[in-house]
């Protein structure tokens, strides 16, 4: 998991940016405003779930020089979590430069 911690940190300012302007654009637009924040919810649950949430429960089969070679398995239920964590953490931190850039 901690070797995913690099290359999977991109979701975190995606994920910022999806709820800054999703939630800014829901505030601008008050008779669409519930439509857009539950798009803006649904596209961070789909960037936090897919494709390691997916593969956590139904985890592709290894490649056979993996395991001839006895190298060690994706920890796919690690890196959901992360991917979980940096997309909370993105939500956050669009709130915080909501309140302070507002």
């Amino acid at each position: 998991m901690f070797i995913g911690i690099p290359t999977h940190f991109w979701v975190l300012p995606v994920a910022g940016l999806v709820a800054f302007y999703g939630l800014k654009w829901a505030g601008k637009y008050p008779r669409r405003a519930t439509l857009l924040q539950v798009l803006t919810y649904l596209l961070l649950l789909v960037l936090a779930v897919l494709p390691n949430g997916f593969y956590a429960l139904f985890p592709p089969a290894p490649a056979p020089e993996v395991l001839l070679n006895n190298a060690p398995l994706t920890n796919y239920e690690g890196l959901f979590y992360l991917d979980a964590f940096y997309v909370f953490s993105g939500w956050a931190l669009s709130k915080v430069a909501k309140l302070k850039f507002s």
